[in-house]
């Protein structure tokens, strides 16, 4: 998951010298959520949608559109963008570029290449995409959510019994974040199991008391237990 296969790559940037105005009509006319600031090719700061939202007259002063947007031309584009900026470096991963944007509560950031230029923007909406694509969720299946013991080769013995039972693994997370000590869960997306299948796996895992939820999205079946 390297950012640099998920990341935009064609970048709309401004010039340090541009105005409010510039950046409002560019998150109008674009499906983008923030503008790098350059000068002379280097990152000098970042502006994003809400900043010209935060910057531009309430609507309780009653102004036309013309009179907006002469106040929005009359504002310095370094006056309203942040600086420093975030950035981060194309040879990362996109989880590490999710926990910055989840520490720092932002939208995206910058991707800098080698030279220290603005190579591409990961946003949020990219971290979704990666994750839908690596999950599976898309294309439906079977999930199957367990807790189990924290010991070498537990999780290849529940794969081992879902690929005898003809699933196809899709993809394999686990965490240790809200386990009990010793634990770790595990979810499992599979696909092509027969609904038969589905529920002789379903009772197998369940009645071995490490289940504590299954799921077939083909069938609309959804249990807790």
């Amino acid at each position: 998951m390297l950012i640099r296969q998920w990341m935009s790559k064609n970048v709309t940037t401004l010039n340090h010298q541009a105005r409010l105005g510039d950046a409002a009509r560019l998150f109008t006319t674009r499906l983008i959520s923030m503008l790098p600031v350059l000068k002379g090719g280097d990152l000098v700061g970042i502006v994003t949608d809400r900043d010209v939202k935060n910057a531009s007259p309430s609507k309780v002063l009653s102004l036309d559109d013309t009179e907006v947007a002469q106040m929005l031309d009359s504002v310095e584009i370094a006056s309203v963008m942040s600086s420093p900026v975030l950035t981060i470096p194309l040879d990362r991963t996109v989880t590490e570029a999710a926990a910055m944007m989840l520490k720092h509560s932002i939208s995206g950031l910058p991707v800098l290449d080698k030279r220290g230029r603005v190579g591409g923007v990961i946003s949020k909406g990219d971290v979704f995409r990666c994750y839908v694509s690596f999950t599976g969720v898309a294309n439906e299946g079977q999930v199957f959510a367990f807790r189990l013991l924290d010991k070498p080769g537990v999780v290849q013995n529940v794969t081992n019994i879902i690929q005898k039972s003809g699933g196809r693994l899709l993809s394999i997370l686990t965490s240790f974040d809200d386990s009990e000590p010793r634990f770790r869960d595990v979810f499992i997306h599979t696909f092509n199991l027969k609904p038969e299948k589905f529920e002789n796996l379903r009772t197998k895992f369940y009645h071995s008391g490490e289940l504590y939820y299954a799921a077939d999205m083909s069938q609309g079946i959804r249990s807790f237990y």
